[in-house]
């Protein structure tokens, strides 16, 4: 027998629905479909053809390998890490979350809020899963049109991609329920109802800050609307050591209070360390393997230099400590430096011992590397105000895509293509890389000079 109650929260959710967008509705899952069929247009055209290209021409021994049992623990470490990351999302921003006046009349009311964000949470569903089919197809597509499989790749590609996009739907979603407080729901509907209001707002109000900071250029208000609160160490106390030991000591102490910062930063140059100690010893690793191993160190070294992005942000401000401005920000390059060195060279060690590459090899190109990263990171960090250009209507979206895009693409590319040519020349670029590395810091502190002068008068 149906619920009476249930019926008459569908109709009175029908006509807050006829009020706010009339008879076509919200049009949510329509633009939903659309964005996939652009997603589906773009991706055969480029991504399609971009993977068979590579598939093509890559060492067939290489692409072997894949499917190997290594192959397979990559790939459950980065579902692994991919999923903390859904997790992480959707506790900050959740990924079913109304606009503040939906919020504010309608999610209100007494309706039951599962119906009421049925639509919205369907929409995010079939979303992930849309999306994880068609990068499973595309992939698959390209398997088969190098040759390197048969149709059967492509099915399992599809239902593997639709499975994984559904797996870090349902883990977003899940974090956005923990953020309300402890539940014991098991569907959907259940967590749902669980989502309060007050956390809902919160959402809201975030994704608004954060829209308004990336249209504006500035990263440091959208840092600090998604920063974690600190839990941890609230009790310790930074002491004087000297400036520049007080200073290494403040950004250990700033770490130390944000675990998962350092858990993060340092699983990612791990995993990074690894793939570029394959990409500088393998001849036969592709190109695009360095590049993305660079762009997740870049992304690795960045989150442990949150003194340094600190610093910039206080540009002009009186030094507490008595350094100058650069020497200071010298003075935040060691702990993330060290980091760097210490955790890669342990990687690249292990990574050599279970392989047939030379040890100091191994340890020199990921201790090379390192500069660039370090000089990337300085120049991310006092990268300054956006240009005017990205407030141009017509090419503003691109102008600042490309401004904060920079220095990662630094990294990656001027880092990645040296180690794919260390792959072929062997030890004797190692200098080559350390200089490079060194020319990106000093056009860092250049940055830096260059943002503290802006700020006298």
């Amino acid at each position: 027998m149906p619920d009476p109650t249930r019926a008459q929260d569908r109709d009175r959710l029908a006509d807050a629905a006829y009020v706010l967008h009339g008879e076509a509705g919200s049009g949510t899952i329509r633009r939903l479909l659309y964005a996939l069929y652009l997603v589906l247009i773009f991706g055969g055209v480029y991504g399609f053809n971009l993977l068979r290209a590579m598939l093509v021409t890559a060492d067939q021994g290489w692409v072997d390998s894949l499917a190997s049992g290594w192959g397979v623990l990559a790939l459950l470490a980065t579902v692994l890490v991919a999923g903390t990351i859904a997790v992480r999302a959707g506790r900050t921003r959740g990924p079913v979350v109304p606009q503040l006046p939906y919020i504010d009349t309608v999610v209100t009311a007494a309706i039951d809020r599962a119906l009421v964000l049925r639509e919205l949470a369907a929409a995010w569903l079939i979303g992930a899963v849309g999306t994880g089919a068609l990068i499973g197809a595309l992939v698959g597509g390209a398997v088969l049109g190098a040759g390197r499989g048969g149709v059967l790749v492509i099915v399992t590609a599809v239902i593997g991609g639709a499975m994984l996009g559904l797996l870090l739907a349902v883990l977003a979603l899940l974090g956005q329920r923990a953020a309300s407080g402890p539940g014991r729901e098991t569907s959907v509907a259940g967590w749902l109802r669980g989502l309060r209001i007050a956390d809902l707002r919160t959402h809201a109000l975030r994704t608004t800050h954060i829209g308004g900071a990336v249209l504006a250029g500035d990263l440091r208000a959208a840092r600090l609307d998604i920063a974690a609160p600190v839990t941890r160490g609230r009790g310790l106390r930074l002491r004087s050591h000297g400036p520049w030991r007080t200073i290494i000591a403040r950004d250990l102490l700033g770490l130390w209070r944000t675990p998962g910062r350092l858990a993060g930063g340092l699983a990612g140059i791990v995993a990074a360390s690894a793939l570029i100690v394959v990409a500088a010893t393998q001849p036969q690793a592709p190109a695009i393997l360095a590049i993305l191993a660079m762009a997740l160190a870049y992304v690795a070294v960045g989150t442990l230099a949150e003194g340094l992005r600190l610093l910039a942000d206080t540009a002009g401000t009186p030094p507490l400590l008595g350094l100058p401005f650069r020497r200071e920000a010298v003075a935040h390059l060691v702990v993330p430096l060290l980091a760097s060195v210490i955790a890669g060279s342990m990687t690249a060690a292990v990574v050599a011992a279970a392989s047939t590459t030379d040890l100091v090899f191994a340890v020199g190109a990921v201790a090379s590397v390192s500069t660039v990263l370090i000089g990337a990171v300085t120049m991310g960090a006092f990268r300054g105000s956006p240009p005017d250009l990205s407030f141009i209507g017509e090419i503003g979206p691109m102008a600042m895509a490309y401004w904060y895009a920079r220095p990662l693409t630094v990294a990656a590319i001027s880092g990645g293509l040296l180690l794919t040519v260390a792959a072929d020349v062997g030890p004797a670029i190692l200098p080559v890389i350390l200089l490079v590395g060194l020319a990106c810091v000093g056009y860092g502190l250049h940055l830096a000079r260059k943002l503290e002068l802006g700020h006298r008068i």
